[in-house]
């Protein structure tokens, strides 16, 4: 009688941290992208971004925050992580100028506003509350933030 020997199953590759990292952002830009396209005016667009994107990162678990910080200082020394967060960070950025942009031709924002800068400050003041996040607060809440930007585009401003 011949006794089969067990089968060693191989354990399923873990992912790298960069492909975590890139995982977790996909469905964020994915988000934007699909508010981008919708048919809503301009400033819902705008509106409807910032809350997804200050809501990812001003509300984010700590485990994103934290995973999202380590990813920037690998980063420096890792060009996987550099290439992961700077397309997802350019995608982000795109998509906030592309509906700023919108606006402004619709008239629905002011007409001397710089769209790619508007978006890459949009885009700075929603990582500053991944640092918030990390440290359990600030000073001035994500929404406050939220806020004061979308004054900022507005042709009433």
């Amino acid at each position: 009688m011949s006794r089969k020997k067990p089968v060693k199953r191989r354990a399923a590759p873990a992912q790298s941290p960069a492909a975590v990292l890139e995982e977790r952002g996909l469905p964020l830009v994915s988000e934007l992208a699909r508010v981008a396209r919708s048919q809503h005016p301009p400033r819902v667009k705008l509106e409807g971004a910032m809350e997804i994107l200050f809501g990812a990162y001003g509300e984010s678990d700590p485990e994103y925050s934290g995973f999202f910080l380590t990813g920037w200082i690998r980063a420096r020394e890792d060009k996987q992580f550099r290439l992961t967060l700077a397309w997802q960070r350019e995608q982000i950025r795109l998509t906030l100028e592309e509906i700023l942009a919108e606006g402004v031709a619709a008239g629905a924002f002011r007409s001397d506003l710089d769209a790619g800068t508007i978006a890459a400050v949009i885009l700075g003041a929603a990582e500053g509350c991944l640092l918030q996040s990390a440290t359990e607060g600030g000073a001035v809440p994500a929404a406050q933030l939220m806020r004061t930007l979308l004054k900022l585009a507005l042709s009433e401003a």
